[in-house]
């Protein structure tokens, strides 16, 4: 069986130079402990979540390239999660008695021919959580690097993790809005008035739904929590200052 080579590098080779880094690190972590004044157990646990972090970051970057390679050249294009329309009820729910209501609300579809507009909003729908992965896992790693050194309050750390806050802000909320607002291109592509039944969405057979979004604001929660955190670093980072003037 062959096996691509991107495949290998991406899900084999990484891996394998990650893990090499950690035993590298970890056999530093002796020597690094006596400088910094952290026990070993803490600089084995600090390069393991640095370089897991680094692991997570190169991942979700080479993944934003996969999506994209996928989005813009596959022909046809497959759509996943078309919202769906129906009041018919599936011919599997007769099979049991047990089964007193059943329907389908999402699709898949390939297409032929989409356009360019409702491609840039799929891939962002993909791409937008994966860049806030990878800001993420920068910022944790940035942040193994600065307790190694012994400097964990440094002047650019909040900003790192204020830009992670973002980045989660935007990458769940706007893949949702993307995702949403695609398949509405791909609606209107298709033909409205005939896929969806006029739009009414009173129709006895089965059609897509012109436009659905079920909004899950979680990623609003969790880029506040990053950005007290930031404030937290911003607020060590001028005690730290003050110590060292004091000294």
């Amino acid at each position: 069986m062959y096996v691509p080579w991107e495949f290998l590098a991406l899900w084999v080779g990484v891996p394998v130079v990650i893990a090499g880094a950690v035993i590298v690190l970890a056999a530093r972590s002796r020597r690094g402990a006596s400088r910094t004044g952290l026990s070993r157990a803490d600089m084995i646990g600090i390069a393991i979540t640095g370089t897991g972090a680094f692991l997570v970051a190169g991942l979700s970057a080479a993944a934003v390239v996969g999506t994209a390679f996928l989005t813009f050249s596959s022909e046809p294009t497959r759509i996943p999660r078309m919202p769906v329309s129906s009041d018919r009820t599936p011919a599997f729910a007769d099979k049991s008695d047990a089964i007193v209501g059943a329907g389908y609300e999402t699709a898949w579809l390939e297409v032929a021919g989409l356009p360019i507009g409702p491609r840039w909003m799929l891939f962002l729908e993909g791409a937008l959580p994966l860049v806030a992965s990878c800001a993420i896992g920068g910022a944790i790693f940035w942040l193994s690097i600065a307790l190694r050194r012994r400097k964990p309050f440094t002047r650019l750390l909040p900003l790192g993790i204020g830009i992670a806050a973002v980045a989660v802000m935007i990458g769940g909320m706007g893949a949702q809005l993307a995702g949403a607002y695609g398949r509405a291109m791909v609606v209107n592509f298709l033909g409205a008035a005939e896929v969806t039944a006029g739009g009414d969405g009173t129709s006895t057979y089965e059609s897509l739904a012109g436009f659905a979004l079920n909004l899950d604001a979680a990623p609003i929660g969790w880029a506040f929590g990053l950005a007290l955190v930031a404030m937290a670093f911003q607020m060590g980072t001028r005690l730290q200052k003050d110590t060292e003037g004091l000294v």
